[in-house]
């Protein structure tokens, strides 16, 4: 029987993990300020490009859950450590690449590299999480992939006219064998109070605060349902957020004229909002509820995306909207996660891993549906479009929220 590793122990344990997520997130997020870069690069429309977001998309969604079920009795430290190596390889390989046909197969291996890695790390999270610091817990590792996304489509926008995407992810490259010497570091820590570190692991998250696992009469028959229900709304979300993201750069240069520094400007401005709203997101879950948290964070986004086109009159408006946005896409991470992780018991890394992947399957669904507004009404109904979509997760969530299995998260 293991013993709780002091509290600043397992804080100092979640660093490296976020170190990974970073990695992991600058390598997916920086292509959607690489767009106008690929394409002029490998001379081919903007639309396919985007594809390459669906390629990961796709690919990360239907491998991770298979992934996890095949691989879910390796020792944690050797599956993270292959997942960043291999994520590394692909990166250092896409620098190389020189067609199109070679970047999509490569986005797809580096999404089966991400889905051994990101799910266990949110698990392993929730693991050395002391009773009642979850949602902090699970927020700092997700604050890796939020602030790779605040760095991710800046510096691909401002990184691609100058290096070329094969330049960027010779970077990405590095960041991901910096993720992997912070991780080695972390499971060779003595740690002899907390050995699921460094041997196979039961699925699931160690017990936890009973506040977050304790259920309704009756209500184990419908936690499949309750568990469906919140991957779809996690899906909806993403989709709706993709929508705009993959193809914010040119949006933005369409409609209001912003390139350059200026874009950067505006990207960045939706990315630091993220991290603002990661960290609130977190606390929010663990004072008030998961519930109430992700309704408020999906509301505000999809107000933020209704205003998406009117705010593109000047350049302030257009960061304030980006940020508003931001702050509140983020800030239902943390919650939806706690959701999850309650309602799945003993069978969370399963749960994580099939969430992770439909946030995928919702990335790749959204870089189609932006494309196709693009090539239909245009640039300006994108807002719109993508904030119908997040009313559909706010409707489900205001259903999910009556039920006791959830209202007790």
């Amino acid at each position: 029987m293991s013993v709780e590793a002091p509290p600043a122990v397992a804080r100092a344990r979640l660093w490296p993990l976020a170190t990974g997520t970073f990695a992991i997130g600058f390598g997916s997020y920086v292509m959607a300020g690489l767009v106008p870069s690929v394409s002029a690069d490998l001379d081919v429309p903007v639309t396919r490009v985007g594809t390459l977001v669906s390629v990961y998309g796709f690919t990360y969604a239907v491998a991770t859950p298979l992934l996890t079920l095949v691989v879910r009795r390796l020792p944690r430290r050797l599956l993270m450590g292959l997942a960043l190596a291999l994520f590394a390889l692909t990166a250092a390989a896409t620098a190389l690449a020189t067609t199109y046909t070679a970047v999509a197969v490569l986005r797809g291996l580096s999404a089966v590299a991400a889905g051994g890695f990101t799910p266990t790390a949110t698990v392993l999270a929730a693991r050395l999480a002391p009773p009642g610091g979850r949602g902090r817990a699970v927020a700092t590792v997700f604050g890796g992939l939020t602030t790779a996304t605040v760095l991710g489509s800046p510096a691909g926008n401002l990184l691609g006219p100058v290096l070329g995407y094969r330049g960027v992810y010779a970077l990405v490259a590095v960041l991901a064998l910096v993720a992997l010497a912070s991780v080695l570091w972390l499971v060779r820590t003595p740690a002899p109070v907390d050995r699921d570190l460094v041997g196979p692991v039961p699925v699931g998250p160690a017990p936890v605060d009973p506040s977050l696992t304790e259920r309704a009469p009756g209500s184990g028959r419908a936690l499949p349902l309750l568990i469906a229900a919140t991957l779809l709304v996690s899906m909806l979300e993403t989709a709706s957020a993709l929508m705009v993201q993959t193809y914010a750069s040119p949006m933005l240069t369409e409609l209001a004229g912003i390139t350059g520094a200026v874009l950067s400007v505006v990207l960045l401005a939706y990315g630091l909002a993220g991290v603002a709203g990661n960290v609130v997101g977190g606390r929010l879950a663990d004072r008030y509820g998961a519930a109430r948290s992700i309704s408020l964070a999906l509301g505000t986004s999809a107000l933020a995306l209704f205003l998406l086109a009117p705010s593109t009159g000047s350049v302030v408006t257009a960061v304030a909207v980006f940020a508003l946005w931001g702050f509140a896409a983020w800030a239902m991470n943390s919650p939806l996660q706690n959701v999850l992780l309650a309602l799945s018991g003993r069978h969370g890394q399963v749960v994580v891993a099939l969430n992770s992947s439909v946030i995928s399957l919702g990335t790749g669904v959204g870089a189609l549906a932006g494309a196709q507004v693009i090539a239909g009404p245009g640039y300006g109904w994108l807002g719109v479009a993508a904030g119908g979509v997040m009313v559909l997760a706010v409707g489900l969530v205001a259903v999910l929220g009556r039920r006791p299995a959830v209202r007790a998260v």
